[in-house]
């Protein structure tokens, strides 16, 4: 791709710093770029990834977000791009899970869902179809923009451990951000090294280069030793008609939106994360027309750290409480983003508040407001915004960088599979642990199953708890939906029970507010005297999740049409897609790469062997001669096959591998082709003269075939793969591989049909 083909795409002359990116990309580097906010990090991941997938870099891209703004955000442009190679792209997260698989060319998605995905255990998608997305992320390049959000000891470590783990296949990743300090940077790179990997770290050092900043001046203005109160806003919007607000907590924004809304003749937006999705998506468009780059209008924005990232906009005045300096950054840069004069005023802590630092540490707010102090009024340039996030945050990154930290991280990773828990990939990404909230007034008259039907809104389960006897001392009450463990043929699978004590409340629950209340403007209110406002959700449609296939009635269909039609998808679509992937697995564990193909072709061709069980044939309508794949009548209880499979193909298995990591990745592939999780075989009898339908399909010899078993356990699950990294990536590919195969031989449908099913 020469860089011409980078100006059609995106409009405008790679900066020095995004050809020596692409570069190094091209040369099989890994990247950490530490760039401004609006210099085109995006671009550096997006472009060469078009121009180059499948040929020197890998056949798929995951780009992972902190925000669900930002993977929208992202995701558009990312769609655009795409489009000039007409590539598919899928914008997928926890309220638009739009990738049944993460098959897409590009998937652009949140660092939770990208967690979920690498332990098996998609976060909205059927746990049934975990190992189709290890295969994702575990073999694509992988993008973790805006890293400085995620908690140094959570996402961060996650992210790294995923970059990691990609460099001893040869698989590049790139971590970005504005914000990060020396020591990280240093860190991740001497980590990435040691496992294999080749690394290079891209510094922008001249602010001038980048367009948006050439021009760009913007004043820090010391204001520390006051709060931030409506009065102060009252003032500055005589001078400036388009001001932006940043406090540190939502109560603090509603307080500020409530005490100005009757005081002002300016509209006022209040934006903050306690609204339903409808609500903030309406918002934040009416945001984007009056801040955004060809806005209009008069407005005085108040938001918390919403605003922060993936939001392009800008105000000539940002009026900030004091946060640590990478969030403090992060605002600065909506503040005369796109060239000219602005002003940052950032002002001390609220006083009057249990806890003036939350939700941040009161370390580096305190080591922030030091800086700032003694610094005065200072233009918040790039060189002087690297430096500060360096004097401040070094040590903080350094403790947690270390490697007690690192393997403490793997480890709790490695728990997340085994357990194959959504809330632990959660706690191994955020710190930050959310529950659900929704309101009625009379819960008690509720069926418990209705209130799945209600909107809701996720709240950290923190704040909540540290409210629950202030809300009862206001006469709120808090009841938790609560699932039966042991239900009979009359019970209610669910029950409400009302919350008395703080300890009640914990991450992942359903809670239900009774007294509460909700405004469209103001958001989610623990108070019952707000007037105006909504006290009961009604019901909605319950969400219905994506689904890889459509209906369709399942024909007759003999077992060597099935296995060679399931091999001939293989090679016509998902070879030749994952070529490149395939040539680094095999380079890794020592094949030749058609030799190595070979061995993906048999297990795709022999994956239903377990249906030549004659338990499975009679239940299946068998005629005694030849064998079924599927029938045509609808039959339940048919006997698990894919673990018959793996077993009896077992001796062949093991004479054909002598690496035994890359003989249970195949075993299992096959094991788990319809349950990951699957780990036991029943008894099986494979019917009289099997080998001559195998031998139709694939050369096996018959003594390397076990024909008869009792029912019994698997010698290994997936689980043991866990720790051997490569393996579990490798098991990852070969069960993407043989099931989406086997999905399209079953369906009769095209390959295209999984990106709309």
């Amino acid at each position: 791709m020469n860089f011409k083909t980078f100006l059609n795409i995106s409009g405008f002359r790679p900066y020095e710093y995004q050809k020596v990116a692409m570069e190094s990309l091209f040369e099989g580097k890994s990247l950490i770029i530490r760039a401004p906010t609006g210099s085109g990090k995006t671009e550096v991941a997006l472009i060469p990834f078009i121009y180059s997938l499948n040929e020197i870099l890998p056949s798929q891209l995951i780009y992972s977000l902190p925000t669900r703004t930002l993977v929208e955000s992202i995701g558009e442009r990312a769609i655009k791009y795409a489009s000039f190679k007409k590539l598919r792209v899928a914008v997928h997260h926890g309220k638009r899970a739009t990738s049944s698989l993460f098959e897409e060319d590009i998937v652009v998605t949140t660092i939770d869902q990208t967690a979920g995905a690498y332990l098996s255990v998609p976060l909205s998608m059927p746990k049934r179809w975990g190992n189709i997305f290890v295969g994702g992320v575990a073999s694509a390049l992988t993008v973790f923009d805006e890293v400085h959000t995620l908690h140094p000891e959570k996402g961060l470590q996650t992210a790294a451990a995923i970059a990691m783990q990609s460099a001893k296949l040869d698989f590049p990743s790139i971590i970005m951000s504005a914000t990060l300090p020396d020591v990280f940077i240093e860190r991740v790179k001497e980590r990435l090294e040691k496992n294999g990997g080749k690394v290079e770290i891209i510094d922008v050092e001249k602010e001038s280069e980048i367009k948006s900043r050439k021009n760009r001046k913007v004043e820090l203005i010391n204001r520390t030793n006051e709060e931030l109160t409506a009065d102060t806003i009252i003032k500055e919007v005589e001078t400036c008609r388009r001001l932006g607000i940043v406090v540190n907590t939502v109560e603090r924004a509603q307080k500020l939106y409530l005490d100005l809304k009757d005081k002002v003749d300016c509209p006022i937006i209040l934006l903050h994360s306690r609204y339903l999705e409808e609500d903030r998506t309406r918002k934040e468009k009416i945001i984007e027309e009056i801040f955004g780059k060809n806005g209009k209008g008069e407005c005085i924005l108040i938001s918390t750290q919403v605003v922060e990232v993936g939001m392009d906009i800008s105000s000539p005045v940002i009026l900030s409480e004091v946060a640590p300096i990478d969030a403090l950054i992060q605002r600065a840069g909506r503040c005369a983003r796109w060239g000219g004069n602005g002003e940052f005023h950032v002002f001390g802590l609220t006083k009057d508040v249990r806890n003036p630092y939350a939700p941040y540490s009161k370390e580096l707010v305190e080591a922030t407001i030091s800086e700032i102090e003694s610094r005065g009024d200072f233009n918040l340039d790039w060189q002087t915004e690297v430096e500060l996030v360096n004097r401040i945050l070094s040590s903080y990154f350094e403790f947690f960088m270390n490697s007690e930290h690192f393997w403490s991280r793997l480890g709790e990773l490695s728990r997340a599979v085994y357990e194959g828990s959504k809330a632990r990939v959660e706690q191994n990404v955020r710190e930050v642990l959310s529950c659900d909230i929704t309101l009625h007034e009379n819960p008690e008259f509720l069926k418990p199953e209705d209130v799945l039907f209600l909107p809701k809104i996720r709240v950290d389960a923190r704040v909540l708890s540290g409210k629950v006897k202030k809300l009862a001392e206001l006469g709120i009450k808090i009841y938790k939906l609560m699932e039966n463990p042991i239900i009979g043929d009359y019970d209610s699978r669910y029950t409400l029970e009302l919350v008395r004590d703080g300890e009640d409340i914990v991450p992942f629950e359903l809670y239900v507010l009774s007294g509460a209340c909700y405004s469209p403007e103001i958001g989610l209110v623990f108070d019952a005297s707000v007037p105006n406002t909504i006290r009961s959700f009604e019901p909605v449609e319950r969400y219905e999740q994506s689904k890889i296939q459509k209906e369709y009635k399942l024909e007759r269909e003999d077992w060597v049409d099935h296995a060679k039609k399931t091999l001939r998808i293989l090679d016509l679509y998902l070879i030749s897609r994952y070529r490149y992937v395939l040539e680094k697995f095999a380079e890794y564990f020592g094949y030749e790469f058609k030799e190595f193909v070979e061995h993906v072709r048999c297990i795709v061709a022999l994956h239903d062997l377990g249906k030549l069980n004659v338990y499975w044939q009679e239940r299946a309508g068998w005629d005694g001669k030849t064998p079924l794949a599927h029938s045509d009548s609808d039959i339940r209880g048919l006997p698990p096959h894919a673990t018959v499979s793996a077993r009896a193909l077992q001796p062949y298995l093991e004479s054909v591998f002598d690496d035994e990591r890359v003989f249970k990745a195949f075993y299992l592939a096959i094991a788990h082709h319809h349950a990951p999780w699957a780990k036991e075989y029943r008894d099986y009898r494979l019917i009289p003269d099997f080998d001559k339908f195998v031998n139709e399909v694939w050369n096996v010899p018959t003594e390397l075939i076990e024909i008869n078993d009792s029912a019994g356990r698997l010698n290994f699950t997936y689980l043991n793969l866990v720790d051997e990294n490569e393996a579990y990536r490798l098991y990852g590919l070969l069960s993407k591989l043989l099931r989406i195969s086997d999905r399209l031989a079953t369906g009769g449908v095209s390959y295209e049909s999984i990106f709309s099913a």
